[in-house]
């Protein structure tokens, strides 16, 4: 079966395929979107950040923003409460 679709786009970067990692916490880390990136994901979402920058400092939250040497774009799922802070 053929697919016509065009591919999806996210402003202006187009997404090489349709295979889409969903952003889920405790399981997107660093080396679970590399696996996903080799074995074909066109598109890789990281674990939920939190948008409070004072929470930014613990290990977790450094580990979860940690995408040194992925390549890009680089997505991930941003959680908060404070509309100005988003």
């Amino acid at each position: 079966m053929s697919d016509n679709r065009p591919l999806p786009q996210i402003g202006r970067h187009r997404v090489p395929n349709r295979v889409i990692l969903a952003p889920m916490a405790g399981v997107t880390d660093r080396p679970f979107r590399q696996l996903c990136r080799r074995l074909g994901a066109g598109l890789v979402v990281g674990e939920m950040v939190t948008s409070d920058p004072a929470l930014w400092h613990t290990r977790k939250s450094r580990q979860r923003m940690d995408h040194r040497g992925e390549p890009g774009p680089r997505c991930v799922q941003i959680a908060g409460g404070d509309a100005a802070m988003l």
